[in-house]
């Protein structure tokens, strides 16, 4: 005992004053183990480390910076781990004497145990005999009961087996001791229990015996009747499945036939459809041949006219030099003669060209004067002769 309150005196520490700033941190520092035994020692610990971490701005654009950063978060661990051992050492030395303490409690409690128990051995073995005695009593007690109840081990059991255990194997006499007069009550009303109970069954058997027979009666009766509504079920279902395959037999044959008329409606509506595009396309290419045949003959037509209005040009200039290199001293009768037989000569063989560039179109003679005639005439719109 001496040497734990030794120990516990060397472990005390001179609490210091309250201290601020970098006196905590030194103290610290130098006395660990005051923030593991004193919770405002460390709170004012905490709070002044704490500040110095916040006030401290991380750069991370020099290695110089990072390198103080690092060296901050490694101040805070170091004094981490020094507190912690610490701890630890402190830990130590007191479990030291706690090991101490507790063998010596262990030996004094296993000698005086031992002398106790030799001292009360009598008593208890006496105690452990009568113990047993009771609980004997107390299972055979239970048994009795169990057996007026209809069991025994917690399995039901024949009568005569139960009967047999009451009457012949259980029997009360004087090792019952204070336990006599109660066993022999609860045999007796075990006894009259079983009784009731095998009168009761052996009503119950009969009973069960006759309505056995009432109920295989009952069932024969409803067998009967189950195979009689069975059968006209079955009867009731076949005429109506004869009578459901004869309608929809009737639907599919309207069905079809329905189906038929539409096909053969669609069929002709196609044909009539398709002979009305063949018709109007025959129309359409017949107007269409038409006009590319007017077309290509207005065009024929137009062509021949320029080319016969080109020849005449050139026919009325050779003859109005030919005009020209006559006399000027003609007489004017015969000069305006000779005119007049030159423009006639002229319009006959400007209408002459025409009517043979016409003619050898594939027209006629006679059509193709008339064709000449009718554009002098200005019959033919948009078409004219040049003379």
């Amino acid at each position: 005992m001496t040497s734990i309150a030794n120990n516990t005196a060397s472990l005390e520490l001179v609490q210091p004053q309250t201290k601020t700033g970098a006196d905590i941190v030194g103290y610290v520092s130098a006395n660990p183990v005051a923030v593991l035994v004193d919770e405002k020692v460390y709170s004012q610990f905490y709070e002044q480390i704490k500040a110095e971490t916040d006030a401290f701005k991380p750069d991370l654009s020099t290695a110089t910076s990072r390198k103080e950063i690092a060296a901050l978060a490694y101040k805070v661990t170091r004094t981490k781990t020094a507190i912690d051992a610490a701890g630890k050492k402190l830990n130590e030395d007191a479990r030291a004497q706690i090991s101490v303490v507790d063998a010596q409690r262990r030996k004094i409690r296993e000698e005086l145990d031992t002398l106790a128990e030799n001292v009360r051995k009598p008593l208890t073995e006496w105690e452990a005999a009568e113990e047993a005695r009771i609980e004997n009593i107390k299972l055979t007690l239970a048994h009795i009961d169990e057996c007026g109840k209809g069991t025994i081990g917690g399995e039901p059991q024949a009568f005569a087996i139960l009967f047999r255990e009451l009457e012949e194997k259980i029997i009360i006499d004087d090792s019952f001791g204070e336990f006599k007069e109660q066993a022999e009550t609860a045999k007796a009303d075990a006894l009259a229990k079983l009784k009731i109970a095998f009168d009761a069954h052996q009503k119950a058997e009969a009973d069960r015996i006759e309505l056995e027979k009432l109920r295989a009666e009952k069932e024969e009766r409803d067998r009967l009747e189950s195979e009689r509504v069975e059968k006209e079920r079955l009867a009731k279902e076949q005429a109506e499945r004869e009578a459901e395959a004869a309608e929809r037999a009737q639907k599919e044959a309207a069905e079809r036939e329905r189906a038929e008329k539409e096909r053969q409606e669609k069929l002709a509506a196609e044909q009539k459809a398709r002979e009305e595009r063949a018709a109007q396309e025959a129309r359409e290419q017949v107007e269409r041949e038409a006009r590319e045949a007017i077309e290509r003959a207005e065009r024929e037509k137009a062509d021949a006219i320029a080319k016969a209005q080109a020849e005449a040009r050139t026919i009325r200039e050779n003859a109005e030099r030919a005009e020209k290199e006559r006399e000027a001293e003609a007489q004017r009768l015969a000069d305006e003669q000779a005119a007049r037989d030159a423009d006639k000569a002229h319009r006959s063989t400007i209408m002459k060209a025409a009517k043979e560039a016409i003619m050898d179109q594939g027209a006629d003679e006679e059509t193709a004067k008339k064709i000449v005639l009718a554009v002098i005439a200005g019959e033919i719109p948009n078409v004219t002769l040049r003379f």
